[in-house]
């Protein structure tokens, strides 16, 4: 079936930017969200404003404050409802910005466009988009695009890290979520939750690209506004960045047999946005076909004809889907710091449990195994992300280190789910990983012991090569299996 001809395509800046670094549509953005900036009149109660847009994602003003119908400080993380969040919220954002386009004589089909940062093959694109780090229009004002409050080197020649930008985990998921997971088993999209701004269990696509992109742009030391909740809307590349993480939700539906979930309370959850004449709400269940009204758009690297949705037979599922919570083999004991350097937490595993995995790799069938990484708090970051490494050698490096490697870990979002308060519990974040095939290859190379696993967290440098003093820590660290 044919593409609608009412259907607005969403398109790569940094092809754009190849063709004009101010080509049509990137421009045409810029003057909008300048338009937009104009509406910026403190308490911020013009729902198209620019503060009142960025303020939906997160904000630190006192609710008391709010101006009346504001939806604020309402990002969902954590959490199941991640991507359909900010499906919606991004559809509410192009339609202001959309009608900002005309009134800057720009097309009526404007569409966002998206910073595919992912490409293997183009490592420029780890660079942000070109126009987003002129100071000046072309016509010589000043450019809305460019924000001071980025990374260091991000606005010159800085660029995002590898480990910041991949999708091997988060596309390599089986299930978007697992009912049976027991806040154990990520998914693609995030365990099972109610709405929550923080605290919860996040699916590998929201740990990464998601929030290693982010704060990656934003920085650490100080934390530039794309690495908190509560300013990462005000920078222009936040949209651009999201719709990427939109698209690669459509990239990994088209593979496999992935499907969303087929769950009522994640059908019908509504997400509301705006007031007045610029109001939106939407329930998940409104937003799952892109192409059909009311979203209309499709990203330029989807098949113009719609695609067949993908279909998960029962069997496939139950091959994947638990039937109970997996079991805890083993976890420390003390809380483990995340510094400068890299450090060390050693899980102890009893001989018994031990036993039941020591012949783990040559079963037909294996179980899965987890690592999981629990309550990571702080209110000072030394790094924006951390490699986890599992039995790693203490003289490994390059590629004998990456054999090790269990996943990465963001920091995005540590800060504020470290303070208790309205919309957070201060547990801080917790991340899990599926270590099987890591277990599985440790074991045929003898570098698997069963009763007692060293893992290692190793910090990643910032754009500008540093790692900071910082008071991160992480709360425990355990081994599952189910």
């Amino acid at each position: 079936m044919a593409t609608p001809s009412n259907v607005r395509i969403r398109r790569d800046i940094w092809k754009l930017s190849e063709q004009n670094v101010w080509h049509p549509i990137i421009l045409n953005y810029a003057k909008a969200i300048a338009q937009l900036q104009t509406l910026d009149a403190s308490p911020f109660a013009d729902p198209r404003s620019w503060r009142h847009l960025a303020e939906i994602h997160g904000s630190s003003i006192p609710r008391s404050q709010w101006p009346a119908g504001a939806h604020w400080n309402a990002c969902e993380h954590g959490s199941w409802y991640f991507l359909p969040w900010h499906r919606v919220y991004l559809h509410h954002f192009e339609k202001i910005v959309r009608d900002a386009v005309k009134t800057v004589h720009g097309p009526a089909n404007w569409a966002l466009p998206y910073w595919n940062y992912t490409d293997p093959a183009r490592p420029k694109v780890r660079h942000l988009p070109p126009a987003f780090r002129d100071q000046l229009l072309p016509d010589g004002s000043p450019n809305p695009l460019f924000v001071n409050l980025r990374g260091p080197t991000m606005n010159t020649t800085g660029q995002l890290g590898t480990a910041a930008v991949s999708t091997t985990t988060a596309l390599a998921e089986s299930v978007f979520t697992d009912p049976a997971g027991g806040g154990i088993v990520p998914g693609f999209g995030g365990g099972v939750s109610g709405r929550t701004h923080a605290g919860g269990l996040p699916g590998s696509l929201e740990n990464t690209p998601h929030g290693s992109v982010h704060i990656g742009v934003g920085g650490v030391n100080p934390p530039g506004w794309m690495s908190r909740f509560e300013t990462a809307g005000r920078d222009p590349i936040f949209w651009l960045h999201h719709a990427n993480i939109d698209r690669l939700w459509a990239q990994w539906l088209r593979t496999s047999w992935h499907a969303n979930p087929n769950d009522d309370r994640w059908l019908r959850e509504s997400f509301e946005f705006g007031s007045g004449a610029w109001r939106t709400i939407l329930a998940t269940s409104d937003v799952l076909d892109s192409r059909g009204a009311p979203l209309r758009y499709r990203y330029d690297d989807e098949p113009a004809a719609r695609a067949r949705p993908a279909r998960a037979t029962r069997a496939r599922l139950e091959a994947v889907v638990r039937r109970g919570p997996p079991e805890m083999l083993g976890a420390t004991r003390e809380s483990v710091a995340l510094g400068e350097t890299p450090t060390h937490a050693e899980i102890e595993v009893s001989p018994a449990r031990a036993a039941a995995l020591a012949s783990f790799a040559g079963a037909e069938q294996p179980q899965r195994v987890y690592l999981k990484i629990e309550n990571v708090r702080g209110e000072k970051l030394s790094a924006g992300s951390f490699h986890v490494y599992v039995n790693a050698p203490p003289q490994a490096r390059g590629a004998e280190l990456a054999k090790h490697l269990a996943g990465t870990i963001s920091m995005f979002g540590v800060l504020e789910s470290s303070q208790r308060g309205e919309t957070h519990a201060g547990e801080g974040l917790t991340y899990s990983f599926d270590i099987t095939d890591l277990v599985a290859r440790l074991s045929k190379r003898k570098n698997w012991d069963p009763n007692k696993l060293r893992v290692t967290f190793a910090p990643i440098p910032d754009s500008a090569g540093q790692v900071y003093p910082g008071d991160l820590k992480v709360g425990r660290v355990s081994l599952h299996r189910g």
